[in-house]
């Protein structure tokens, strides 16, 4: 009896220590944030901000947005809530080993990249097989299944380094820009190509 009684404390207090994968919203906004556990309130501005939720229920509601209400949260993963008066579009970027990386692109890899641009920046060619995202406003997107995956706003640069976390996985990292500043990108590279 002792010895089952002992087994079942170790199993437990291992279950215990194991975190379950969690729910995650990274909520970007134009606007003042306030956060009391599921629900957000959101005061419309034109200052940019973010926060993080933890999701413990299904779903998360959302009060002063435009056509703003609930919505499902009900998988692990990482989200994405656009509460910004624009578009919010990105992908995965690849870190990947410092001698695989570009020092230099030529004229036609870029306008490769910039006619890619301006195609996600009207939703086409988005999936989940490219890791791009399109995101309208008041619009909720699973990004990553992983819930330490790292989304990196407008006005924000990326990470200089990854860590992997408590569990040995090296995050997933998504930078996200809004259509104003995709336009403006293009705008400043297509006069440069023309010099």
């Amino acid at each position: 009896m002792k010895k089952n009684l002992l087994a079942f404390s170790m199993i437990a207090l291992l279950a215990a220590c194991t975190a379950a994968p969690e729910k995650k919203v990274v909520v970007m906004a134009s606007g003042k944030l306030t956060i009391n556990g599921d629900a957000i309130k959101i005061e419309p501005g034109t200052t940019h901000n973010e926060a993080t939720i933890s999701v413990k229920g299904d779903k998360i509601t959302v009060e002063g947005f435009n056509g703003a209400g609930s919505f499902p949260v009900t998988e692990a993963g990482t989200y994405l809530l656009n509460l910004k008066k624009d578009t919010l579009i990105g992908g995965y970027q690849s870190f990947g080993e410092a001698s695989t990386r570009e020092a230099r692109i030529s004229q036609e890899i870029l306008m490769e990249r910039m006619d890619s641009l301006k195609q996600l920046m009207v939703g086409a060619n988005v999936s989940e097989a490219r890791k791009n995202n399109f995101l309208a406003p008041g619009q909720l997107k699973k990004i990553s299944a992983m819930d330490n995956a790292i989304l990196v706003g407008p006005y924000k640069g990326l990470p200089a380094s990854l860590e992997a976390d408590k569990d040995g996985k090296v995050p997933e990292v998504y930078k996200f820009v809004t259509n104003k500043d995709a336009r403006e990108t293009i705008g400043r590279l297509e006069k440069m190509l023309k010099q």
